[in-house]
């Protein structure tokens, strides 16, 4: 059994994301330690800055940098937000996870919502004749995320429509419709700053020019590059780090 097993085995366990195209697993709680590490964190000799490239995995990375796979918890030790979030994913990855968080259609009008078509409702396309529940709304944006029960889509240019208690037919019109993944998040200015829009003109017509739709697939892009750059201890002092992490444990 390797040092690093050993002085892992009275660790608590908790669930941790080692890479996002896989559940969350058991691994050994390090916050437990937190000081151990902060003194760690804080002897910037040790530390070095890395890039993770495509198929760059957390055995295979400890293999690049150290010789061997026994330290890629390190990595986890040194980088909260990997703890948190996950190792980065590739492109496919990416889609992969963008499709799992973000599964449903997403309808846009320019009709004002209101309090019309509230979340729990079900609504039908007249063309399309798919039906589905409403799951949220952003009146922000124009935005009615369905959750699809028949068909796979809506029609651009359709009615959205459902009867009320009271046998009236509510409808709206779709101004656009896509993936809940390649949605709209929201709008940013040439400086970066996020920006409100009118998403009811009485023209109709939604005035987006010279702001930058940000997706959602493009926030879940943005974070994965963001978890990219680690930091790593260097490998002249791989061993030294193991060895006096291993004595302050055993302490």
């Amino acid at each position: 059994m390797s040092s690093t097993t050993e002085f892992f085995k009275n660790f608590e366990f908790v669930q941790y994301s080692f890479g996002n195209r896989e559940d969350p697993v058991l691994f050994n709680n390090l916050t437990q330690y937190v000081d151990i590490i902060d003194k760690i964190k804080q002897e910037v000799s040790f530390l070095n800055r890395y890039t993770i490239v495509g198929g760059d995995r957390p055995d295979s990375l400890s293999q690049k940098l150290y010789g061997t796979t026994d330290h890629y918890w390190t990595f986890y030790l040194m980088n909260d937000d990997l703890r948190y979030s996950g190792w980065p994913v590739d492109t496919n990855g990416l889609l992969e996870a963008a499709i799992s968080k973000y599964p449903n259609r997403t309808i846009v009008t320019a009709d004002n919502l209101g309090a019309l078509f509230p979340v729990g409702q079900v609504v039908e396309g007249t063309t399309s004749g798919t039906t589905g529940t409403i799951i949220k709304r952003n009146l922000d944006l124009g935005q009615l995320f369905i959750k699809i029960t028949s068909g796979t889509k809506f029609t651009v240019g359709e009615q959205l429509q459902f009867t009320n208690t009271d046998g009236d037919i509510i409808s709206l019109l779709v101004a656009s419709e896509g993936e809940q993944y390649n949605a709209v998040h929201h709008y940013k200015n040439t400086d970066g700053k996020q920006v409100d829009i009118d998403p009811y003109p009485e023209s109709g017509i939604v005035n987006t020019s010279g702001l930058i739709p940000v997706t959602y697939r493009d926030r879940l892009e943005n974070r994965n590059d963001e978890l990219k750059t680690i930091i790593v201890i260097r490998p002249d002092s791989i061993d030294k780090v193991v060895a006096d992490f291993n004595k302050a444990l055993k302490s």
